[in-house]
């Protein structure tokens, strides 16, 4: 999974670039392409303004917090918190999403 993508430069005179990889906007030109927002849960950037004057940048993506650890270890207590749980191989992973709380072993 690819997280944390650049967002796209904007142009008056050549047209808008895309975003990086893992989910940067796309940025704006001129009036005709207005800029878009970083994918949420990634943390990427979001796409720069056309004109100034004349469109708005694109917001940043919401953020993501993940944390690998060996599957033989007991699974942490989470309060407050939105996340997901898998297993890859023999590795635990976590992926936090959103919410405000604690994370103990």
């Amino acid at each position: 999974v690819t997280r944390a993508g650049g967002g796209g430069g904007a142009s008056d005179t050549v047209g808008s670039a895309s975003g990086g990889s893992g989910g940067g906007g796309q940025g704006g030109y001129r009036n005709s392409v207005l800029a878009t927002s970083g994918s949420v849960n990634t943390g990427s950037g979001g796409g720069g303004a056309g004109w100034t004057g004349s469109s708005n940048s694109g917001a940043g993506g919401s953020g993501v917090v993940i944390i690998r650890f060996d599957a033989g270890f007991p699974d942490p207590t989470v309060t407050g918190l939105t996340f997901s749980a898998t297993t890859s191989g023999s590795n635990r992973v976590l992926t936090f999403t959103a919410g405000m709380g604690t994370i103990s072993w």
